[in-house]
């Protein structure tokens, strides 16, 4: 019953993607985004309508258009990033690629990267490499930083097509490293005898649709641990959409498929996003169900910084 309802609401909101998204992506009635520097020190932010030797022209959100003249400008710089929304400007989604933990299809662009942390314990860097290919890495903060250490890669691939669907394959592998120690019976001490190393982690694929403010993914993934790919997979939907300009909205959800027999088990959450420019921070509920579960939520809490977008060749002038 909690398969049919997630994927009956994820079909919803994949619906409203198709049909609203281009509300929040459009920018094509505007010259260009741009932010004018004073010598005084004041910025306006806004779109820029003309720029000149005289002077230049700006539209911002809550002076309207202005006329500056070029003795009072420092300098100009011009933003292809961002977009107009019923003439608000809003800065581009700086976390679109991942909902809480489980990515979208949709990939970082090359030199783009953010630094997640999660619950304080779980850190991970992520990198595009390329266009539609990235790769990521972190560890699980061992408090005692003794005896084991987890660390994991996220390598994905993303296949865009010429419509709002894009498809990707990755993978997250994990390793555990454990301490062994040898203990003497005659003496009662403990001795180190090396490091025990164990590998697991998951390969999937994913269908996203939508943009970067709006879009939800259909995930399938088996897991592997020791060699060995498991029967069953693990069916993952998420959605988020963007409903102002710093707030937007998360789901993600787990659906461990039984084997024929048992029953089904997984993982609900929903939260709440909040934007900066170059940061996001997630607060959630996850919610175990199943069969015998009892009903309770456990709060979730992260937050993500953006970093190495470059500015594009000449977006800076006088």
């Amino acid at each position: 019953m909690a398969t049919r309802l997630l994927t009956l609401l994820l079909f919803i909101g994949l619906a409203a993607t198709t049909t609203q998204a281009q509300n929040l992506d459009s920018t094509a009635s505007f010259p260009v985004n741009a932010v004018i520097f004073l010598k005084d020190g004041t910025q306006l932010r806004g779109v820029l309508l003309s720029e000149s030797p005289v002077g230049a022209r700006i539209r911002t959100d809550n002076l309207g258009e202005i006329t500056v003249t070029s003795d009072k400008i420092e300098s100009i710089e011009k933003n292809e990033g961002g977009f107009y929304h019923k003439g608000k400007y809003w800065f581009d989604n700086p976390h679109h690629t991942r909902y809480f933990f489980s990515p979208s299809a949709l990939s970082l662009r090359k030199g783009e990267g953010y630094y997640q942390n999660a619950m304080l314990l779980l850190n991970s860097v992520e990198v595009g490499v390329t266009d539609h290919f990235s790769m990521g890495g972190g560890f699980v903060l061992n408090p005692t930083f003794r005896d084991w250490q987890v660390l994991f890669l996220t390598p994905k691939v993303s296949f865009p097509s010429q419509s709002r669907v894009t498809f990707g394959v990755g993978a997250l592998a994990i390793g555990v490293f454990n301490r062994r120690y040898d203990f003497n019976n005659q003496t009662g001490i403990s001795r180190k005898d090396g490091i025990e190393v164990n590998l697991a982690g998951i390969g999937y694929g994913l269908m996203t649709i939508g943009g970067d403010e709006r879009n939800g993914t259909v995930g399938l993934g088996w897991g592997f641990a020791e060699g060995e790919i498991t029967a069953s997979p693990v069916l993952n939907l998420s959605f988020m959409s963007r409903v102002g300009r710093r707030v937007g909205l998360v789901t993600e959800n787990w659906i461990f498929i039984p084997a024929k027999g048992d029953p089904a088990v997984g993982i609900l959450s929903g939260g709440v996003r909040f934007f900066g420019e170059k940061m996001a921070v997630d607060l959630a509920l996850w919610v175990p169900v199943g069969p015998d579960n009892t009903l309770f939520a456990i709060p979730y809490v992260d937050f993500v910084i953006k970093f190495g977008q470059k500015k594009r060749p000449g977006q800076r002038s006088r």
